[in-house]
């Protein structure tokens, strides 16, 4: 456990560049092959029972070396659920955003594809049934890391408790022990192309099948 704060930055930010390290060495072909098992396990996640209640999501479109969970977006707007994607505004704003037609999309502050706000429909975050988070790094005792801004965790603070959290990521994403401080959220479920995992306690997550 990390107690001072000048001590978490800087433990955070030489965290984010050993996985950054280790994400530089995945080939754009393996990455795609990861990819494209998280999402058959998150697909498969959701045929699950309460997980079949789930009728809003909150999902995201990968940055480079990223987790890309399109195909995943793509089966769940199929099935006539509803995705919406994350916004960055100042301040550490974020909204989500269901863009309304292939080409309510643009470039955002950080280089990400999301959705444009004046031709979306706008979500709060107690609407959301279930959230893909996406991260940096992970423990396995669910804590994470991301790139920083907080934004996730501020969105996370406003959405219903029942609210079904997922990290989606990579198995060598994984670190010993995360840097976290109190306003940092532990995520209780992981995919990775591993399959499904989620936290039992304290001791951390158990595997619940590749799926």
């Amino acid at each position: 456990m990390f107690s001072d704060k000048n001590e978490i930055y800087l433990r955070k930010k030489e965290q984010r560049k050993t996985i950054a390290a280790r994400r530089r060495e995945l080939t754009r072909e393996e990455c795609a092959e990861k990819s494209r098992a998280i999402c058959r396990h998150l697909e498969t996640l959701l045929e699950r029972g309460n997980f079949q209640d789930v009728k809003t999501v909150f999902s995201y479109r990968a940055m480079p070396e990223e987790a890309n969970v399109d195909r995943f977006n793509k089966r769940m707007e199929e099935s006539g659920r509803k995705v919406a994607y994350p916004v960055s505004l100042p301040h550490g704003i974020m909204k989500a955003a269901v863009p309304q037609g292939e080409d309510a999309w643009r470039r955002g502050a950080y280089g990400i594809t999301e959705p444009d706000l004046d031709r979306s429909e706008i979500l709060l975050p107690e609407q959301m049934d279930l959230i893909l988070v996406p991260c940096v790094a992970f423990d396995r005792k669910g804590n994470r890391c991301g790139h920083g801004a907080g934004y996730y965790d501020r969105f996370l603070a406003l959405c219903r408790p029942e609210t079904i959290l997922i990290m989606a990521a990579f198995d060598m994403q994984e670190l010993e022990e995360i840097a976290t401080e109190e306003t940092d959220r532990r995520i209780p479920r992981l995919v990775t192309e591993s399959g499904y995992l989620q936290l039992t306690g304290p001791e951390g997550f158990r595997m619940s099948g590749a799926g």
